[in-house]
């Protein structure tokens, strides 16, 4: 057979094996047999390069990008009203059928599926581009990611120019491997499936998006009625027929009632599936009652979303645990185990003493614990009219747990109780010490589980013990090969020209973060030697430093118990090159910018708030005319909708999310951080 046929045969049935494992989730070969495919076809492309077509398999996972496009839909992805009751859904429907002068079923009933929604253009029987919903006007281009999702073709029969919607998503699967992996590691595991998946989906280089697994379950075609569709059922039996992964739990309703049961019987059977879900959006199936009843400014008339409650269950308060970290212990609530969002939890996050004490929570208690989709969940309140009698008050720890020495509460000046530990040898401490150290300087491959093993066998004894790993040493450990060390060591060479805020910050010294770190910086000209010198007299000239955190720096810097790590950072940190340098004494990208931060994001708000007012931004809690950017989290979904969002759209005021915020920085986010 000559090259030209065989690759047209190894494509066809490359593709019909992906689509029988990525989409109808019924495998016909083993991996092995499908990986020597794969490895034929790619070997005959390398040698005949002139016979390479963009749809081939082996086309998925292209080049690395720079930054993301961004472009206007053709048609809007509007947001979906939110409903919390049958209730709520009787009146919907009430209004629509009086808006349309008749009933408006059937309607279809689909899983709202957690992830994050996107737009792929297929033209001429290609997929074209896949763009993020972004701000539903406009979305950044994202081809070269989607294009390494198995369950999205890269061609299909239709010569239809569409633009076909669907929802991005982590199974739950491939969360829980990588996550198996990164511990494994000795990596900070992934918090959930939807902020891996808003994450990875941004990621500049599409070798990331390939290696994580990432699928995509389609919904509709944004150009339907006007391609003649007369039914909202026809297009999804359309979408199946051309390859694409629907979820097969859809159903055509013909009644409230039976609605009622379908949004019953999901909640049911939720954590079964290998994917979250947290609602399930109904939409008239008519595409013409759907055009007749039309849209608002914000959403179409013609859906609505039912939004399921926050998963909670009830259990036992057996024990508390408390942590020793940094800066204060924490408490973590052992629960007798129970199920919750499909996984069986036995650990509860207590957040602080505070907490415990304002809830009134006891050992014994039955408490409410909820999963908002983190891997951790939290003990929201105490059960207290199940209360016995024998239930016992919680108490702060007078003893560190680690090394049992006493610990010191008081207040700090929010007037939160502050639990510490002060022993300088405490070996919670010291990890948490370096785990804080390697965060802030952006230490790559290095996580909790390493630092507890390197403390266990004493090659680590102190934070600058950190700077003078070696390879040899950390190949020796356990699950710790060659590969895995030398990335280790090459990130902390790497580490010594991160810019001083970074370096100032990683000290941990109290009451000092990443945005009074820059100020710092900025203030000694990014000299590590002249911040060495600083005085009390001096810090406080500098914005938001005041008698108490100039204290804590002098005090750091003048402890003899630091004088070692100093003199060792001295010699190893060289700091950034003298272009970046120059780029950081020149001035900022956001001075005089008020930007106001809502939503769920990628990461953390004091993180999203931090970098806007380390590059001379202001952040306001409200929106007003003065406002210049509204910050939407990126995990927000279609059905968003706050008092601030309408505002900001009322006064023309831009909107963007996280990843545009770090564009016009320069910076990237991976893996739940800035990063340069």
């Amino acid at each position: 057979m000559d090259p030209a046929a065989r690759l047209e045969e190894l494509r066809r049935i490359i593709r019909h094996h992906e689509r029988q494992y990525f989409v109808l989730a019924t495998p016909e070969i083993s991996d092995r047999h499908f990986d020597e495919l794969m490895a034929e076809l790619q070997s005959i492309e390398k040698q005949h390069p002139e016979l390479v077509t963009t749809d081939s398999p082996s086309q998925r996972v292209g080049e690395a990008v720079t930054s993301f496009n961004t472009v206007k839909h053709r048609v809007p992805m509007m947001s979906i009203e939110n409903s919390y009751s049958t209730g709520d859904i009787v009146d919907w429907l009430n209004r629509l059928e009086k808006a349309a002068g008749t009933s408006v079923f059937p309607v279809v009933a689909e899983l709202k599926i957690d992830g994050v929604s996107g737009s792929f253009t297929y033209r001429d029987g290609m997929l074209h581009s896949g763009t993020t919903r972004g701000n539903g006007i406009e979305g950044d281009v994202i081809t070269e990611n989607v294009r390494t999702i198995r369950s999205l073709p890269l061609s299909i029969a239709s010569n239809l120019d569409i633009d076909v919607r669907g929802e991005i998503y982590t199974p739950r699967s491939m969360l829980e491997t990588l996550n198996q992996q990164r511990v494994a590691n000795g990596e900070e595991p992934f918090k959930n499936c939807r902020n891996l998946t808003a994450g990875t989906i941004k990621s500049l280089d599409p070798a990331v998006a390939a290696q994580r697994g990432l699928q995509v379950m389609v919904y509709g075609i944004a150009q339907a009625a006007e391609l003649g569709f007369k039914m909202h059922s026809e297009v999804l039996a359309f979408l199946a027929k051309q390859g694409f992964k629907l979820n097969q739990a859809w159903q055509s309703c013909s009644s409230c009632e039976e609605i009622s049961d379908f949004i019953e019987q999901i909640a049911n059977s939720r954590g079964k599936f290998d994917f979250d879900i947290d609602g399930i959006v109904i939409k008239v199936d008519n595409l013409s009652l759907q055009a007749e009843l039309g849209s608002t400014n914000k959403a179409p008339r013609w859906a609505i979303a039912y939004k399921y409650p926050q998963e909670r269950a009830t259990a036992r308060l057996l024990r508390v645990e408390w942590q020793t970290g940094r800066s204060q212990l924490t408490p973590v609530a052992h629960i007798e185990p129970v199920e919750l969002g499909g996984t069986t939890v036995a650990r509860a996050s207590l957040h602080n003493i505070d907490q415990i004490t304002e809830k009134d929570i006891r050992l014994g208690d039955l408490v409410i614990v909820e999963k908002a989709g983190y891997i951790i969940p939290y003990i929201v309140a105490p059960v207290k009219e199940k209360r016995d009698g024998s239930e016992q008050t919680i108490a702060a720890p007078h003893v560190c747990p680690v090394c049992q020495q006493p610990v010191k509460i008081d207040k700090d000046e929010n007037a939160a109780t502050q639990i510490r530990c002060d022993n300088p040898a405490c070996q919670g401490v010291l990890a948490r010490r370096i785990i804080h150290f390697i965060t802030q300087l952006e230490i790559e491959n290095f996580g909790p589980q390493l630092v507890d093993q390197l403390i266990d066998k004493e090659q680590v004894q102190n934070v600058e013990d950190i700077l003078k790993l070696g390879r040899l040493q950390l190949s020796a450990l356990e699950r710790m090969g060659e590969k895995s060390a030398e990335k280790i060591v090459s990130g902390i060479s790497a580490a010594a020209q991160q810019p001083l805020a970074k370096l100032i910050s990683a000290l941990g010294i109290n009451n000092v973060g990443v945005v009074v770190s820059e100020k710092i910086a900025a203030w000694y000209k990014q000299s590590f030697a002249a911040f060495l010198e600083a005085k009390d007299e001096e810090l406080v000239k500098i914005d938001g430093i005041k008698d108490k955190v100039a204290g804590s720096i002098t005090e750091f810097l003048r402890n003899p118990d630091n004088v070692q790590l100093i003199e060792s950072l001295r010699g190893w940190w060289q700091g950034p090159g003298s272009a970046q340098l120059a780029r950081m004494n020149a001035g900022s990208q956001l001075a005089g910018k008020t930007f106001v931060v809502t939503g769920e994001a990628t990461l953390p708000r004091r993180q999203i708030e931090e970098q806007i007012k380390m590059h001379g931004g202001n952040v306001k809690s409200s929106v007003s005319a003065k406002t210049d950017f509204l910050l939407i989290g990126s995990l927000e979904n279609d059905s968003f909708v706050s008092n601030k969002k309408s505002r900001a759209i009322e006064l023309k005021i831009p909107i963007i999310d996280e990843f545009e915020l770090a564009r016009t920085l320069e910076k990237k986010i991976e893996n739940g951080k800035f990063s340069n």
